[in-house]
């Protein structure tokens, strides 16, 4: 339902406007003191203002100076008597949305208010979007060139059309979450809530209330009753990422929910219903955990009625020159910069691993750009990237998986040292600028200080903890 708040200092000509438009569905309200009125408009925004111009303490072009400032989008039309015409289309010119002149009728009224609340809802509609289209920018899925991507892609297409649960596997770094948010973005649930949650980043002890919520005194410290992130997802999309993670016992109250879409919140008595769809991710083998009794086999099978598997980038080669393109074009316009790459350059991409994916791509292509001064790479760019010949020949020695394992958490911990010391050791900061959670950039973080000393210690002077 639409609220329109009117602020007139006539009370009866703003009831007269509440009995014009109730046909029309709106909730409208009336304050009579243009500073009251302003503030309620600038606490909680309506849908649509209309507003006098001539009012005693505050007069209508103030308000709307004020409003207009802290809410460019919000549509204002002016009511105006014969002598203050020319006010309202001044402010109109300012970015008001109209005016009526008093005394109006009813029809005019009612075709104004609806050309202003639908002019709201295209501009809302334009900016969500352009934030789906900025995130589909992030997709390096969308840019593949590789049949054997595109066909996972075109997987993830037609089940977007479903409810069915989606289990997304490949290693880490492979997009999978990107591919979660286009079967979102393709489904009927596309505006309702898409909910992330990172099952790696979270202790045991506190997953379990961030999933499922809580009751108030359900325990020490539970002042008051908390919706859990499934309950967030009423409505949209829940997106389970690294669900391998996910401790036994937890699994079975997950496949209770999946299998009922009902859940009781800690300390709860009562069944609370939730409507949403399921998306999972994993880089993990969860058959061979299955196996050592570690993942539920039937959760397991319950998850994965629709498996997508993203192929590694070193699959996908015809991929590696078309993304690092991309890239160097995105980074180059975020960093002021004009960069491009010689075919020595996208030789010498071809001949790496690529161990972390499309993250470590994306990574080598950001720091490329913004440490180059400009002009052609070249092969010798990339040396400094590569993993020394000491560091190489340590690798050598271990089986594949464990090598693959050591290099990818070496490359996350510069990875993330990197983008903290570029956002000035704010980790809020260098998390969005990651594209992942908060927690999951602090995992990143911690990891890498355990791995130093045995314990983590934040360091004030670097921001952590922000």
């Amino acid at each position: 339902m639409s609220r329109i708040l009117v602020i007139d200092d006539e009370a009866a000509l703003g009831e007269n406007i509440q009995r014009m438009l109730r046909s029309t569905g709106a909730s409208v309200s009336v304050s009579v003191d243009p500073v009251k009125g302003l503030r309620e408009a600038l606490t909680n925004p309506p849908d649509l203002v209309l507003l006098d111009v001539r009012m005693p303490g505050m007069s209508g072009e103030e308000v709307f100076a004020r409003l207009h400032q802290a809410h460019p989008e919000l549509p204002i039309v002016f009511l105006t008597a014969f002598g203050s015409v020319e006010s309202a289309v001044l402010a109109m010119r300012n970015g008001a949305f109209d005016y009526l002149q008093k005394p109006f009728k009813r029809e005019d009224l009612v075709l104004v208010v609806n050309r202003a609340l639908a002019h709201a809802s295209l501009e809302h509609e334009v900016a969500r979007l352009k934030g789906r289209l900025e995130s589909l920018g992030d997709t390096e899925a969308a840019q593949s060139r590789s049949a054997a991507m595109l066909e996972q892609m075109e997987k993830c297409r037609r089940a977007a059309t479903t409810d069915a649960t989606v289990m997304i596997l490949g290693e880490s770094g492979t997009g999978k979450e990107v591919a979660a948010r286009s079967i979102h973005a393709q489904s009927r649930r596309k505006d309702g809530p898409f909910v992330p949650v990172e099952c790696s980043a979270m202790p045991g002890s506190l997953i379990e209330s961030e999933l499922f919520g809580y009751e108030r005194g359900a325990f020490t410290g539970a002042e008051r009753t908390k919706k859990g992130l499934i309950e967030s997802a009423d409505g949209g999309t829940l997106f389970l990422d690294e669900i391998g993670d996910l401790g036994v016992e937890l699994q079975t109250r997950l496949f209770r929910f999946v299998e009922e879409r009902a859940l009781r919140r800690l300390g709860g008595l009562s069944q609370v219903r939730v409507d949403c769809r399921i998306l999972c991710a994993t880089n993990q083998d969860l058959i061979a955990k299955i196996k050592a009794g570690t993942f539920r086999e039937e959760l397991y099978y319950r998850l994965s009625v629709i498996t997508v598997t993203l192929p590694p980038l070193r699959e996908r080669p015809e991929d590696i020159p078309h993304l690092a393109r991309f890239f160097l074009e995105r980074f180059s316009r975020r960093y002021g910069k004009s960069l491009s790459g010689s075919p020595q350059f996208y030789e010498a991409l071809l001949g790496q691993r690529w161990p972390g994916n499309i993250r470590q791509l994306k990574n080598v292509m950001e720091r490329l750009t913004a440490l180059h001064p400009g002009g052609l790479l070249g092969a010798a760019d990339l040396e400094e990237e590569s993993p020394n010949a000491e560091a190489a020949s340590k690798l050598s020695l271990l089986p594949w998986k464990e090598a693959r394992e050591e290099y990818l958490a070496s490359f996350e911990q510069s990875y993330a040292q990197s983008v903290l010391a570029r956002c000035g050791g704010n980790i809020s900061a260098a998390a969005r600028e990651a594209g992942v959670d908060r927690k999951t950039f602090y995992a990143l973080l911690r990891k890498e200080r355990e791995g130093q000393s045995g314990e983590f210690t934040p360091q004030i002077g670097l921001g952590i903890g922000e």
